[in-house]
């Protein structure tokens, strides 16, 4: 599962076995996510808050739609699962997933979010080609200062959780693969490709 060892449930306690216990109470097993910070779980617990608070100024298709580019431009698999799999409980076939992965440009993508993935993936592969072009851009979009922040912001949590699964070899959840099969075939063979 990892290049470390994890700390196993019997053995967590404070606010380690809380978090497994969240997490066995809402999905029935530990994820992968919660046993790769078992070392660190005050560090988990403020990341989460992080993230909740990013999440709480976007709405769910944009969040994941910039979550998603960053991820693709990261080769981050877990995350490109993941955040595929919350699109198709909300709206999405696996094609328009598919299609995102593949380019997001090309996906059927309003012009106003194919920028917020431009925006995502550029800081991912390289913030020093963001230009002031790509937030001018974004404000003709209509977005205002704020939510540029909060599509900025998006795409560097997904930097945090991306880098640091893809550091120590973090795999998605079996269970994750077992509901998207499909979504999970099409992105093992890309990282292939």
């Amino acid at each position: 599962m990892s290049y470390i060892d994890q700390i196993p449930e019997e053995q967590a306690e404070g606010p380690l076995r809380a978090l497994y216990e969240h997490d066995l109470q809402a999905d029935g097993y530990v994820s992968h996510t919660t046993w790769a910070f078992s070392h660190r779980p005050d560090v988990l617990a403020a990341f989460r808050e992080t993230q909740r608070l990013v999440r709480s100024h976007l709405r769910l298709r944009q969040y994941e739609l910039v979550t998603l580019a960053a991820a693709a431009a990261l080769g981050c698999r877990y995350c490109m699962l993941a955040h595929g799999e919350v699109l198709r409980k909300n709206g999405f076939s696996l094609e328009q997933v598919q299609a995102v992965l593949t380019d997001f440009r090309t996906a059927g993508l309003t012009p106003a979010e194919v920028h917020m993935c431009e925006l995502g993936r550029k800081l991912s592969l390289d913030p020093h080609a963001v230009t002031p072009e790509d937030v001018r851009v974004l404000h003709a979009d209509g977005f205002t200062d704020a939510q540029i922040t909060d599509i900025a912001l998006a795409a560097a949590v997904r930097n945090f959780y991306s880098r640091y699964f893809e550091s120590l070899g973090i795999q998605p959840d079996e269970e994750m693969i077992e509901r998207e099969p499909e979504l999970w075939a099409f992105i093992s063979q890309a990282a292939r490709a």
